[in-house]
């Protein structure tokens, strides 16, 4: 048996900041801070699988490939959940999403598998590429 300790470190993001929390054993996790009327980039994993837990605030995360689950099914635009306290989603790796925040909002998110510069961004409001 081995305990780990780390640093967890901040970053600023046009739409709110990340809290990013790393582990060796293949989990990492974030503290995800969205400011109301904002939304981040449309991405997916390659390998990394994702559960969302909504702490405060609501918001609407759209998946655009998704069409078997969901609050809403769109058959041109995919799923949309929406997530409100206590509520949370499980996100496969491949599957692209975005997160609209309609109030200041705070999500916690664990990522098992893969890393954290794995990700694929096809669309953002701010101009950044990956």
């Amino acid at each position: 048996m081995s305990i780990w300790k780390n640093n967890s470190a901040e970053e600023t993001k046009p739409w709110g900041s990340v809290i990013h929390f790393p582990s060796p054993f293949g989990m990492n996790g974030k503290i995800i801070h969205i400011e109301a009327g904002k939304r981040n980039s449309l991405k997916y994993y390659h390998n990394t699988n994702q559960c969302l837990y909504c702490l405060s605030g609501s918001v609407k995360v759209e998946a655009p490939r998704e069409f078997e689950f969901g609050d809403e099914i769109d058959p041109k635009h995919g799923a949309t959940f929406w997530l409100k306290p206590g509520s949370l989603i499980l996100i496969q790796a491949g599957d692209p999403y975005r997160i609209t925040a309609f109030e200041d909002s705070v999500l916690v998110e664990v990522l098992l598998g893969g890393s954290k510069r794995e990700y694929v961004m096809l669309e953002d409001d701010f101009g950044r590429v990956r």
